[in-house]
Order: structure tokens, then C-alpha cells, then sequence
């Protein structure tokens, strides 16, 4: 007997909030998607970054003949945010000394 009264305060409680609880359901749906865009959106520029900094380094350079160039960290961090820092701010992303993505 004890049950059944429970189970009937639970629905009524249900039906006093149930425009609440639709109304965060809803909230939640929009914040997933944006959550997964954005992550969607982290992902191609840390892409652009390390195809960016490998064209940068002429690390694809094949010649025996021709070096490598030779940058130092700070060299290609400050190009990187010279040319990604205003899109790296927006979606969160550091770069640090050691050049990794965070």
C-alpha cells in the first residue's frame, strides 16, 4: 500500500513540473549540439595547425641536397598565433612552449 502511494506522489510531482523538466530537456538538446560542433570545430584547426606548422618546417622536404629549415619553438608558436590566434581564443585552444595543443 505503502508503494502505491509513492508511485502516486511521484506522478503528481511529474505533472506539477512537467513544463519544467520539457523545457530543460529542450535546453539540453540545443547545448549537446552546440557542444558537438564545437569540438567538431576544435579538431579541423588543430588539423590546419600541424599541416600549417609542417609546411612551415618543410618537414615533407625530400632532398638530399636541400635542408631542412631550422626554426626554434618560439618562432613557430608566435606564427601560429599570429595566424590562428583569434580562431584559438574562440574555440579555447593553447598552444604551449613545447608546441603541444591543450
Amino acid at each position: 500500500m505503502k508503494r502505491l502511494f509513492v508511485k502516486i506522489s511521484a506522478f503528481f510531482t511529474y505533472l506539477i513540473n512537467f513544463r519544467t523538466i520539457k523545457k530543460f530537456q529542450k535546453i539540453n538538446g540545443k547545448l549537446e549540439q552546440t557542444l558537438e560542433d564545437r569540438e567538431v570545430d576544435r579538431i579541423i584547426l588543430k588539423g590546419k595547425i600541424v599541416k600549417m606548422v609542417r609546411k612551415f618546417l618543410r618537414a615533407d622536404a625530400k632532398s638530399k641536397f636541400i635542408p631542412k629549415h631550422m626554426r626554434n619553438n618560439t618562432e613557430i608558436r608566435e606564427r601560429v598565433l599570429a595566424e590562428f590566434g583569434e580562431q584559438m581564443n574562440k574555440l579555447d585552444i593553447k598552444i604551449n612552449d613545447k608546441l603541444e595543443l591543450v
